[in-house]
Order: structure tokens, then C-alpha cells, then sequence
């Protein structure tokens, strides 16, 4: 005797995670490593570097990221631009358009500092000796991307 299936066909097959989702499993597992040291967490947040006139322009929140010390927190925003501008469009597609004219912001994530202006991020400027490592790669050839190994 046969056992009808019913109306379904079969079910339906898992799609393989992206690299993109393998990347923010990885970046959210070393935020939760760094977490639990204790090391100081902030939101991130986005917006319109020039709004359109008459226009309001509210900070956005793209994610959370966790720094050695509090001092860092610039210099990690900038090293993971791409990757905020991508949540930022994921989150809110509106800002596809305006990608590249996105400013970031920072406060800290805690309940207690919720009331806290958001603090734009500036960019770090490199050091003399940044500038002049710099000029010897390209003298001598070297790029410099592919040697060094984040962590």
C-alpha cells in the first residue's frame, strides 16, 4: 500500500550562506570575544553628509562595534567604511543613492548614555612616519595591501 504526500512537492532546499554572511558571523563573533573582555561597545550610526535642503537628516543606527580602548573608536569606524556602508544600505535602501556621501557617528552603548549627543567620527590622518613608509613602498613597489594581515 502506498502512502499519499500530500500537495506538497518537497521541501524546499537551503541556499548556501554568501561570503558576505560568513564575514559578519566572523566580525560578530570577535565583537562578542571582545565583549566579554569588557572592552568598551558603541553604537554606529549614518547619515546624509549634505542633506537636501528642508530636508531632515536623522542619525540611522548600522550597527555596533567593540574597540580595545575608547580612543580607537574612530580609527575602527574608517577600517570598516565598506562594511557600514553596506548595513546602511542593507538596513535602510534608501540611502543606496547616497552611499559615498555618508557620514558615520558614535556614541557609546549603554543604557546610561542613551540621552548622549551622537559624536561624529572623524577620519584619523596618518602620521609622518605613516606618510613616509608610505612613499618608500611605492618607491620601492610595494603596495603594501596583501602583507599585512587584519586581526
Amino acid at each position: 500500500m502506498s502512502q499519499s504526500k500530500g500537495f506538497r512537492k518537497s521541501k524546499p532546499e537551503k541556499k548556501p550562506a554568501s561570503s558576505n554572511t560568513a564575514k559578519r558571523k566572523e566580525a560578530a563573533k570577535r565583537y562578542d570575544e571582545l565583549k566579554a573582555k569588557g572592552m568598551p561597545e558603541f553604537n554606529i550610526f549614518a547619515r546624509r553628509r549634505q542633506p537636501a535642503p528642508g530636508q531632515p537628516n536623522p542619525w540611522l543606527p548600522v550597527g555596533s562595534l567593540a574597540v580595545g580602548r575608547s580612543s580607537a573608536i574612530h580609527q575602527a569606524i574608517f577600517q570598516n567604511e565598506e562594511e557600514l556602508k553596506k548595513a546602511a544600505v542593507r538596513l535602510f535602501p534608501r540611502l543606496g543613492k547616497v552611499k559615498d556621501d555618508l557620514e558615520f557617528g558614535f556614541r557609546l552603548k549603554d543604557k546610561d548614555f542613551q540621552d548622549e549627543p551622537i559624536q561624529v567620527a572623524i577620519r584619523p590622518q596618518p602620521s609622518p612616519l605613516q606618510v613616509w613608509m608610505a612613499k618608500i613602498r611605492g618607491w620601492l613597489g610595494l603596495s603594501g595591501k596583501g602583507t599585512s594581515k587584519k586581526g
